[in-house]
């Protein structure tokens, strides 16, 4: 009894010391049950929340892993064609600028660039432009330092000028600086290089805010078609052709997909240098087709026409550039303005196919490459605004029939040509003849790059005048919305499909001019007369019209043929994207 007693008092001792070192026991608290397979263990400890510094680097790191597996699978697909994208955190957005350009070569471009030249050149252009004949006086001595390039820039930093042209591929095929593409490398290694340091150059073009377009010479270059002979324009009888009006040189193939790859190789790395916009020129096949179409063969070409190659490779091109963020432009003859569906010239070059797959549309639209004739002149080359004028009316009415029409940016004449001199007055007439049809944006090529810098300058009739001009009830093309009835009827008349295709409401057709024409064709109404007597414009919306006119036509419903003759129906007239069109409605109901 006692020793039970003696164990009772020890315990109760132990369970009060115990209670002393972890703090009272509550003797109403529960024991908490152990669940199976639960061992007593110490919490662990949690991680410190990332700070928003440090979330970014880890999103960095991820991305730039991401990318390292990204650009192994693209250098294993891509082979000798690989560039680079760009690299993560160094993006960059298109630009949207309203460019007015000067034209300079490789080697222009590859002079030395010194600052103070440039500053001081163009310190003297600005006083020039102020006419400040006393600070330009001393400003010219300094001035006159400066190299072709410098003078260039500085044209650019005291005028309109901000934008330049450079030379990335020549019109012999040359690449104009080091190159870091294996097949670029490869088709360059005996090149001369002008531009020595590529990113310096285009640093301080991003310094003075100049936007910079590379020009690529496209398919028209001598030194692939040398050397890879098995990818240029072939003769039926074996060998490669050779073009006699570009002296006696080989094309290469614009349906060849190895072709497509290595101009777009390219263009992306150009891009991944900084220009801003690539441009491609010679993007067609050579003129004189009719003489060289019987005897060559495309390799590749599968039953496509020219200009689908054409279309095709431009699509194609834009589509690889995407990642790059780059703007891109297409050159084309400035008969393109004219011309409808690669006809007579059979180059490869459709306006409305084309336009579609880049920003800007490039008419080199020199009044010394028009014959007699061209805008009812006998001497286009004696008339440069006239020329200019007319084809830029005729841009914009193509552009008006597209649904997302290209920028119109014209290439401007600034070379003297068969004895006529285009001085200042000539060059700014033609960026004149264009601003008044809303057209502000322009190149101007002068293969010398020696550019007078009062071309660029606005005259006292430009300061005087708000652009684009005001053509009432007229359109950029100078007609009435009568004038436009007519030409559609004309089209329908003629079985001239283009110009019904152009005077027709976009929203009122089909997109695409191979299956509309076959409508049109296949239509069971022929017209057999008409005549547009007058128009009215809508007091309340200048962009609309109602025209009265009369037409004979004669209808098919099945094999029943009849004669309908209407007058003094009204049709509507819209203005789109400043040229009119009409709504076509016929009447076939019997009187």
């Amino acid at each position: 009894m006692f020793n039970k007693t003696k164990k009772a008092i020890i315990l109760l001792l132990l369970t009060s010391v115990l209670a002393g070192c972890t703090g009272q026991v509550n003797a109403n608290t529960p024991i908490p049950e152990e669940k199976p397979g639960q061992s007593e263990v110490e919490d662990e400890p949690t991680e410190p929340e990332l700070t928003e510094e440090e979330k970014v680097q880890q999103e960095l790191e991820k991305k730039t892993a991401e990318r390292e597996e990204l650009e192994k699978q693209r250098k294993s697909e891509l082979g000798e064609f690989y560039v680079p994208l760009v690299p993560i955190g160094q993006e960059r957005e298109k630009k949207t600028v309203e460019v007015m350009s000067l034209y300079a070569t490789g080697h222009t471009a590859g002079n030395p660039l010194n600052k103070e030249n440039i500053d001081a050149y163009g310190a003297y252009i600005k006083a020039m432009a102020e006419n400040d004949t006393l600070k330009a006086k001393e400003l010219s001595s300094s001035a006159e330092k400066a190299n072709k390039f410098e003078k260039i820039i500085g044209i650019a930093v005291g005028t309109e000028i901000n934008g330049l042209v450079i030379n990335v591929k020549d019109d012999n095929g040359f690449i104009t600086y080091d190159s870091n593409v294996e097949i670029v490398q490869k088709m360059n290694e005996n090149t001369p290089i002008p531009i020595d340091d590529v990113k310096n150059m285009l640093q301080v073009l991003k310094e003075y805010d100049v936007y910079t377009i590379g020009r690529i010479v496209t398919f028209k270059d001598k030194n692939f078609a040398v050397q890879s002979p098995e990818h240029s324009i072939q003769l039926k009888t074996g060998g490669t052709w050779l073009d006699p009006n570009s002296g006696n040189i080989p094309w290469i193939n614009p349906f060849d997909q190895y072709v497509w790859d290595y101009n777009v190789a390219i263009a992306k790395e150009a891009a991944l240098l900084g220009f801003d916009e690539i441009q491609f020129d010679y993007v067609r096949f050579p003129d004189g087709a009719k003489k060289y179409n019987q005897i060559t063969e495309f390799p590749g070409r599968n039953g496509r026409d020219k200009d689908e190659a054409i279309a095709e490779f431009l699509q194609y091109a834009k589509k690889e550039l995407e990642p790059y963020n780059v703007n891109v432009g297409a050159d084309v003859f400035g008969i393109i303005t004219r011309t409808w569906d690669d006809y007579p010239e059979d180059i490869g070059q459709t306006w409305i196919l084309m336009g579609e797959h880049v920003d800007n549309m490039a008419p080199m639209v020199y009044p010394s490459h028009y014959s007699t004739g061209w805008y009812n002149l006998e001497n286009p080359n004696a008339h440069p605004y006239l020329v200019v004028k007319g084809a830029m009316e005729e841009a914009v009415e193509k552009n008006a029939s597209m649904e997302k029409p290209p920028v119109i940016r014209p290439w401007i004449q600034d070379f003297d040509w068969a004895g006529i001199e285009y001085g200042p007055a000539k060059v700014r007439d033609q960026i004149i003849a264009a601003k008044e049809l809303g057209i502000t944006e322009y190149m101007i090529w002068n293969p010398s790059n020696v550019y007078d810098p009062y071309a660029f300058m606005l005259t006292d009739k430009e300061k005087a005048a708000t652009y684009p001009f005001d053509k009432g009830e007229l359109d950029y093309r100078e007609k009435s919305p009568a004038d436009a009835a007519d030409k559609y009827l004309t089209g329908m008349l003629q079985d001239r499909y283009s110009y019904m295709y152009l005077m027709e409401s976009v929203k009122d057709r089909v997109k695409g001019f191979d299956e509309y024409s076959e409508l049109k064709a296949t239509s069971n109404i022929k017209l057999l007369n008409f005549k547009v007597k007058n128009y009215v414009i809508d007091p309340e919306n200048k962009d609309k019209a109602s025209v009265e006119l009369y037409y004979k036509i004669e209808v098919t419903d099945g094999d029943v043929k009849q004669v309908i003759e209407k007058d003094n129906i009204k049709w509507i007239a819209v203005r789109e994207n400043n040229i009119w069109k009409i709504q076509s409605k016929f009447d076939t109901t019997v009187n």
